[in-house]
C-alpha cells in the first residue's frame, strides 16, 4: 500500500469515518458491477448465493472468485493439515464462517465428517441456516463462548478471524478453541505476518518489531476495518502452555494482494 494511501486510510479511522467510506465504497463497486453479478447468478441459478452486501463485508464484490476460491481455499487448507489430522469421520468447525464461503465446500471433500460452523453476525447465520443445510450453524458473540460441548471438535480454522480483534479477544478465543478441541486436536488460522508490515506506520512498525501485536481500530471490534498485526513472538506467546505449534508457513506478496500466515496447532494433551 502506498504510503500517501495509508495516510489517507489513517486520518479515515482517526475520525471514526471507517464504516461511512465502507459503505459508501461498497455502494459504488456494486453499481459498477451490477450487470457481471447478475449475469453470474442466472447462470448458476441451482447455486444459494447470500447478498452483495454480505459478500463485499466478508471477502469481496466478486461472485465468480467468491464461490471458487471458497472451493480453492477449502481444498488448501485440506491439504495443508493433512499430513497432522486425517479429517474422515472428524467433528470439523469453521469460526467465523461469514456466509459460508469455505466451509460449504468441505462436505464435498470430506463427506464422512460432521460440519459446525459459527459466526457473531445473526444475518449471516440466519442466510447458512436456510440455505446450507449440510451443515450446523451456531451464532456466537463478539465474546466467548460457541454454544458447543467441551472437546467437541478434532479440527477446527479461522481464516482471517484474529486479524479483526484487540489482544484482549485473541485470548479470549484461544482459551474457547482450546476448550472445544479435544486433545490432539488441530487448530488452522491466519493472520497478518511479516508481509503486512509494509501497512504500518512510525510507531506501530517500531510495536511489531517488539514482538507487540498491533491494533489499528476507531471502528467495531470485529469489523473488517479494525485491523490486528501480528508479529512470530506474539503469536508464539498466544499459544504457549495450550498448543504445541506443527506448522508457521509466512504470507507472500501475490498479485492479488499481500498474503497471511498460517499457524496450524495442535491441543496439548494432558
Amino acid at each position: 500500500m502506498s504510503r500517501l494511501k495509508q495516510n489517507v486510510k489513517s486520518l479515515i479511522e482517526f475520525f471514526g469515518l471507517g464504516e461511512a467510506v465502507d459503505k459508501s465504497r461498497f455502494y459504488i463497486q456494486y453499481f459498477l458491477k451490477k450487470k457481471h453479478i447478475t449475469a453470474f447468478k442466472n447462470a448458476h441459478p441451482d447455486v444459494p448465493f447470500p447478498s452483495p452486501f454480505m459478500i463485499y463485508e466478508t471477502f469481496r464484490l466478486d461472485y465468480q472468485r467468491y464461490y471458487t476460491s471458497g472451493k480453492e481455499d477449502a481444498a488448501d487448507i485440506y491439504d495443508e493439515v493433512k499430513p497432522f489430522i486425517e479429517l474422515e469421520q472428524k467433528a470439523i468447525l469453521d469460526w467465523g464462517c461469514g456466509p459460508g464461503r469455505i466451509i460449504r465446500h468441505f462436505p464435498a471433500i470430506v463427506p464422512s465428517a460432521q460440519f459446525y460452523a459459527s459466526d457473531y453476525n445473526e444475518q449471516y447465520i440466519q442466510w447458512c441456516q436456510q440455505h446450507l443445510t449440510a451443515i450446523q450453524f451456531k451464532q456466537n458473540q463478539l465474546s466467548p463462548p460457541i454454544p458447543l460441548p467441551s472437546s467437541s471438535i478434532d479440527f477446527a480454522y479461522a481464516i482471517s478471524i484474529f486479524t479483526h480483534l484487540s489482544e484482549a479477544k485473541h485470548f479470549e478465543w484461544m482459551n474457547e478453541i482450546h476448550r472445544l478441541l479435544k486433545p490432539g486436536g488441530v487448530f488452522y488460522f491466519t493472520v497478518h505476518g511479516d508481509i503486512t508490515t509494509q501497512n504500518l506506520m512510525g510507531e506501530e512498525l517500531e510495536n511489531y518489531n517488539k514482538g507487540l501485536l498491533v491494533e489499528r481500530g476507531n471502528v467495531k471490534e470485529g469489523y473488517r476495518m479494525f485491523a490486528a498485526y501480528h508479529p512470530t513472538a506474539f503469536i508464539e506467546k498466544l499459544v504457549s502452555g495450550k498448543f504445541e505449534i506443527l506448522k508457521h508457513k509466512k504470507g507472500v506478496a501475490k498479485s492479488w494482494g499481500l498474503e497471511q500466515d498460517v499457524w496450524i496447532v495442535k491441543k496439548i494433551a494432558k
